[in-house]
């Protein structure tokens, strides 16, 4: 007959698992007995020993799955024990929380309070989102600059700037002028900081023109452009994430984290800024993307 484990045993296993990847070259044991100062044996949860340089750190964990929250005596029994068993460090994990005398006396005595999370485990779950700044880059204007220096004709057809086509000596349609400008942006190669810049080059090789069946040129094209953005303020879910909680900080200490992010979702239900100094609390990411921009499907017979 198969006897199911403890879940408070199950549960200092998993937190001995996180430990172990936070700290990959520790020895980290579970259910060790260390013999104190005072010549007790005492009985310690989870054992974390690694090497510092020419220092051998002790850190010790005691962990309570349990109903109700640690209280203050809890704590200082614990205290005791790090005491006697002569550890660098002591920390206790408790997903049912902490009384706030069991939180100061811990402040005190320099102990960690900690949650054992793991997003989307039905036995110790967490929800835990990321404060998150997300800055979209946009093309606020543009405009574009012809220089033509060589003794011969040039001309341009009378069209829309934006849809002239732009050829190969040859007579060679490279494509029209926004697709080239568009996907010089897209691709990132233009300026993405924030504010005015000026002649810049956006294809490579000469370019020409053509009128009837005329080409004309070479003809140097540069584009000015003002990049503005777009400011937003939101928490993103982690879709995965393992790991310690402090519950001083609220700080997450993990190896491992995965989430993403709906731009339309940000656009529709995040706080939009106007300026960052809005915030009273600091985002833990900043993400920065550039606005995409289509590119025009035309004929060759509508280019010309």
């Amino acid at each position: 007959m198969i006897t199911e484990q403890p879940k408070w045993k199950k549960f200092e296993e998993f937190v001995a698992s996180i430990q172990k990847q936070l700290i990959p070259n520790a020895v980290v044991t579970h259910n060790e007995k260390i013999t104190g100062k005072s010549g007790v044996e005492r009985q310690v949860d989870i054992v974390v020993r690694y090497s510092l340089g020419q220092f051998n750190i002790l850190v010790v964990m005691d962990c309570k799955d349990w109903k109700k929250p640690v209280d203050i005596g809890d704590v200082g029994a614990f205290c005791d024990q790090v005491e006697d068993v002569s550890a660098n460090k002591g920390a206790i994990v408790c997903n049912a929380g902490f009384t706030e005398g069991a939180i100061k006396r811990a402040q005190e005595k320099g102990i960690d309070l900690l949650r054992a999370v793991d997003v989307g485990n039905m036995d110790w779950p967490g929800y835990l989102a990321v404060p998150t700044l997300c800055e979209f880059r946009y093309i606020k204007s543009f405009n574009f600059r012809f220089v033509h220096c060589t003794p011969t004709p040039f001309s341009m057809p009378a069209v829309d700037p934006r849809y002239i086509g732009i050829y190969n000596k040859d007579g060679n349609l490279r494509d029209v002028l926004v697709n080239l400008f568009t996907r010089a942006w897209n691709q990132g190669k233009l300026p993405i900081e924030v504010g005015e810049h000026n002649d810049l080059k956006f294809f490579d090789g000469d370019a020409y023109t053509k009128v009837g069946d005329t080409v004309y040129g070479p003809v140097e094209i540069t584009s000015s452009i003002i990049v503005a953005q777009k400011l937003y303020f939101g928490a993103v879910p982690l879709s995965k994430g393992q790991g310690f909680q402090n519950v001083a900080t609220g700080a997450f200490t993990t190896k491992c984290i995965e989430w993403g992010i709906d731009v339309v979702e940000v656009e529709q239900k995040w706080r939009k800024l106007v300026s960052i100094d809005e915030l009273s609390v600091r985002p833990t990411f900043t993400l920065i993307a550039n606005d995409c921009y289509p590119i025009v499907d035309i004929s060759v017979e509508q280019k010309r």
